[in-house]
C-alpha cells in the first residue's frame, strides 16, 4: 500500500492537471497538464509522490513506435539536402554554449568544466552520468541546469508554437486497430535489449523508431498508433518530467539558480531565430523547424512533434544528429581537456 499510494497520487494529480488544461484550451493538455500539475504539487505540497521509470519507458516506447511508422527510405534520402545545415547548426550551437559556459564561469563562479557540461543541450540522463564520471564536475549544478532546461523547453515550446504558427488539429484515429497497436508496441519492447546492446541513446525511444523504419523498408503495412495511446504516453512522460525538479534542487547558490534559468532562456531564443531562418530556407512549417533545433531531448521533441502534428521524422533526425555530434565530438574533447589539466 505504501508503494501504491505515491504512484496513485501522481496519477490523480496528473489527471487533474490534464482536466484543467483541457478546460482552459491550453496546447498539449495530456503532457503539459500532467507536467505542471505534478511539478506544482511537488513544490508546494509535502506529500509522497513517486513515478517509476518503467512508466516513462512505456511512454517512450509508444512514442517511438508512432514515429517509427513515419520513416521511409525516401525520407532518409531526402534528408541529405539538410546534412550540411545540421552540421553548421551544431557548430554554431557548440560555439554559443562555449561562450555561455565562459559567462557562467565568471558570473556564477563555477568551474568551466561544470559550466560547459551544464550548458550543452544533450540528453539529461547521459550528461548527468558523464558528470558523475568526472571528479572536476559538480553533478548537482549540471543536474539542475538540465532539469530546468527540460522544463522550459517542454513547457514553453508548445505554447510558443501555438502562438506563432498554425497548429493542425489531431488526426482522427478512430478506425485504428488497438490490438494491432499493442502487438506492435510489444514487439518494440522485445527488441529494446538489442538497442541497449548497441548502446543507442534513449533505447526505449530510438529502438522502436528503427524497428518502424525496418518494417517500412520491407513493405509491411502497420496501423497508426491511436490518439488514446499517445495521450497515455504524454501523461506518463509529463508526470515523470514534473517530478524531476525536487525542492532540494533549489538549495543551490542564487547565482547558479539564476544562471540555469537564463541559460535555458538564451538557448530557446537562439534556436527560435535559427528555426525562423529554417522556415525561409527549407520552406518548412515553424513547428517542425523549432522542434528540430530546440535544446530538448530527442524523445521529448519527438513526442511534442506527434502531438502538434509537426514532421516528427525530421525532428527526430535533427535531434539525433545533435546528440551524436555532442557525444562523438564535444564530450570526448571535454574529457580530453580534463585529463590534460
Amino acid at each position: 500500500m505504501r508503494t501504491i499510494y505515491p504512484i496513485a497520487t501522481v496519477i490523480i494529480v496528473a489527471m487533474v492537471g490534464v482536466a484543467i488544461f483541457q478546460l482552459l484550451s491550453f496546447p498539449m493538455p495530456w503532457m503539459l497538464g500532467s507536467l505542471f500539475g505534478v511539478l506544482i504539487t511537488q513544490l508546494l505540497w509535502k506529500v509522497p509522490m513517486k513515478w517509476p521509470v518503467i512508466m516513462r519507458n512505456i511512454g517512450l516506447l509508444i512514442v517511438g513506435t508512432a514515429i517509427g511508422q513515419l520513416f521511409t527510405l525516401d525520407f532518409l534520402v531526402a534528408m541529405k539536402d539538410t546534412l550540411l545545415f545540421m552540421l553548421l547548426f551544431n557548430v554554431i550551437l557548440s560555439v554559443f554554449c562555449l561562450a555561455l559556459a565562459y559567462g557562467l564561469q565568471k558570473w556564477a563562479q563555477i568551474p568551466f568544466a561544470t559550466a560547459l557540461t551544464a550548458s550543452i543541450p544533450g540528453g539529461l540522463s547521459q550528461l548527468v552520468v558523464f558528470a558523475e564520471e568526472q571528479e572536476e564536475i559538480d553533478v548537482a549544478v549540471v543536474t539542475f541546469f538540465h532539469v530546468i532546461r527540460v522544463l522550459f523547453v517542454v513547457g514553453l515550446i508548445p505554447i510558443i508554437v501555438s502562438l506563432t504558427d498554425k497548429v493542425p488539429g489531431a488526426i482522427d484515429s478512430g478506425t485504428t486497430n488497438l490490438v494491432h497497436n499493442i502487438i506492435l508496441i510489444l514487439i518494440g519492447a522485445i527488441v529494446i535489449p538489442v538497442g541497449k546492446k548497441f548502446k543507442l541513446p534513449v533505447p526505449h525511444f530510438l529502438t522502436p523508431v528503427i524497428l518502424g523504419l525496418l518494417l517500412s523498408l520491407i513493405k509491411i503495412d502497420i496501423e497508426p498508433i491511436s490518439n488514446n495511446l499517445l495521450h497515455i504516453a504524454q501523461l506518463f512522460i509529463g508526470a515523470y518530467i514534473g517530478l524531476l525538479l525536487h525542492p532540494k534542487s533549489l538549495r543551490l547558490p542564487i547565482r547558479v539558480l539564476i544562471g540555469g534559468i537564463c541559460s535555458a532562456i538564451l538557448l530557446l531564443i537562439l534556436t527560435f531565430f535559427i528555426a525562423k531562418g529554417m522556415v525561409l530556407v527549407f520552406d518548412m512549417d515553424f513547428a517542425t523547424s523549432y522542434l528540430s533545433t530546440a535544446p530538448g531531448g530527442m524523445d521529448q521533441m519527438g513526442l511534442i512533434a506527434t502531438a502538434l502534428q509537426a514532421d516528427a521524422t525530421q525532428v527526430t533526425i535533427f535531434q539525433l544528429f545533435r546528440m551524436l555530434f555532442i557525444y562523438i565530438v564535444i564530450l570526448p574533447l571535454l574529457k580530453w581537456k580534463l585529463l590534460k589539466v
